[in-house]
């Protein structure tokens, strides 16, 4: 049975993945994954692409990685501002070679992946770049969740909203936590990995998955989030971004 480690969410949050890495290395996995936005909102894209390129075995698109290379009207302000600073950041010049493959790399990712027996979106089976899994849908939206799950005849995995946890197909979703973190996955459900690099459960330290066959545990990293905020300040970028890491928010 495969054994691999998933990560989503990544934001151009060095420090976080570091932490992350280290962590995947200590549990001896050799195999990672990623469900994609390794880039934005952060201020290091450029080192955190260069990363995941060497590290993972393969990498899906996600929504602000899409957004390198398309309009932008449909993100926020501060996803705005974070996305115009990483295509400068990440532009082409035929002297930064390093700046060269990043750029084509994110440019070049799929969509969607099916491995190991599972399938892997960054947002949903339904659509797999944009649209939101969020905690609430199974009792604020129990049609769209039903319509997902008519795509879902397996355990496959998402990132995207940053709030790690296992949707059923009772719709009930189960949050991760310190005390419940293992999760048995023998039939069809929708398991979310969670952040590597800005999580919003209210739980600042980085999170992503490792599957041991039929089973999936969400591990979460502590790191220095401090340094990752000024860094986000001296690039420029809005304070909210920064502040939000202190939260998991």
């Amino acid at each position: 049975m495969a054994t691999f480690a998933i990560i989503s969410d990544l934001h151009s949050n060095l420090e976080a993945v570091e932490a992350v890495f280290a962590r995947i290395d200590e549990l001896e996995v050799e195999e990672v994954v990623c469900l994609g936005d390794v880039v934005g909102y952060g201020a290091d894209p450029l080192p955190v692409t260069t990363i995941v390129m060497k590290r993972c075995k393969w990498t899906i698109q996600g929504n602000h990685d899409w957004g390198m290379f398309h309009n932008m009207d449909d993100f926020n302000p501060l996803a705005r501002e974070a996305l115009m600073y990483t295509r400068q950041q990440l532009r082409p010049f035929f002297l930064r070679p390093r700046r060269r493959q990043a750029h084509e790399f994110l440019r070049g990712l799929p969509k969607t992946m099916e491995e190991f027996g599972f399938k892997f979106y960054h947002g949903s089976p339904r659509d797999p770049v944009m649209e939101y899994v969020l905690k609430s849908d199974g009792f604020l939206e129990p049609e769209k969740m039903a319509q997902l799950f008519t795509y879902v005849d397996g355990p496959c995995f998402v990132g995207h909203t940053h709030w790690p946890g296992v949707h059923r197909p009772d719709f009930r979703f189960t949050q991760a936590t310190d005390d419940e973190r293992e999760f048995v996955i023998d039939g069809p459900c929708i398991v979310n990995v969670g952040s590597v690099g800005q999580p919003r459960d209210g739980d600042p330290r980085a999170s992503f998955a490792v599957v041991r066959g039929n089973r999936v545990q969400i591990e979460r990293v502590p790191y220095d989030f401090r340094r990752t905020q000024a860094k986000i300040l001296a690039a420029g970028l809005h304070p909210a971004l920064a502040e939000r890491l202190a939260r998991g928010k």
